[in-house]
């Protein structure tokens, strides 16, 4: 999956003085009608992991004897890892990291560092998306604080550090860039973290709680990875629409 220019056309290209400007020629396939591709696979991924948390609740231990009902749910099932939810997910989160290079390597100093960075993070997030590296700080981070309740998924806490850390990195980012895109990036941003944050403290405490098999869990984690995947799609259409506002034609090819 490649990003094609092999064309300038400057006289079709908005005047921006203060950005790089660069022509992307056409390919054969749009990526607008892409981003509203996955947002249909994003609820269909959602409607199925709906299904398949409810039979797992349903069938509880005996859902082992029915062969065909036990894939469905560990392939679709949102609270399990490697499956096609995470993979998606992780698909989302390399499609932001590839949109976001890009636009470093076409952009002048110093939003490219900014961009560069969200590439980066992005690559090392979908990574643990799909290895669930994450989840191997859950007991030493609980034990050494003795987290519990909201925080019983303990990993949350230095995750939030870093994004205090995050967040005082990238102040001066939100002061360059057109407040348009900016609040379309922090929307993004919010909504993500109220899944990956706020509804995973939720389902900690629930969980710490013995509800963890019970209809009240299996709703929080439909919700908590719908926030996070509508918050991933929402990246990607503020990515398209920043490119947008300074590139003629934004396409994508296959090569």
């Amino acid at each position: 999956m490649v990003f094609n220019s092999t064309e300038i056309k400057y006289s079709e290209i908005k005047n921006y003085s203060e950005e790089d400007t660069l022509g992307i020629t056409g390919t054969n396939f749009n990526l607008n009608k892409f981003i509203y591709f996955n947002l249909f696979i994003s609820v269909i991924l959602i409607l199925l992991g709906l299904i398949a948390g409810l039979i797992s609740l349903e069938q509880g231990s005996q859902l082992t004897s029915d062969r065909l009902l036990y894939r469905f749910v560990k392939l679709f099932n949102l609270n399990l890892e490697a499956n096609i939810p995470a993979w998606y997910s992780g698909f989302l989160m390399i499609m932001i990291s590839g949109l976001s290079l890009y636009i470093a390597k076409i952009k002048s100093l110093p939003l490219r560092k900014y961009f560069l960075s969200i590439s980066i993070i992005f690559l090392f997030m979908s990574i643990d998306e799909i290895s669930s590296i994450h989840e191997i700080l859950n007991n030493p981070v609980r034990t050494l604080f003795n987290f519990g309740s909201l925080f019983y998924w303990a990993w949350i806490f230095p995750a939030l550090v870093f994004l205090i850390i995050l967040a005082f990195a990238f102040r001066q980012f939100f002061m360059m860039i057109d407040k348009k895109f900016g609040k379309l990036f922090l929307l993004s941003g919010v909504v993500y973290l109220m899944g990956v944050i706020g509804f995973e403290m939720l389902g900690g405490w629930l969980y710490s709680n013995k509800l963890g098999n019970s209809y009240y869990y299996v709703i929080e984690v439909v919700v908590e990875e719908s926030l996070e995947m509508v918050g991933l799609w929402l990246f990607i259409y503020a990515l398209i629409e920043y490119l947008k506002s300074f590139v003629d034609e934004v396409r994508i090819g296959i090569q």
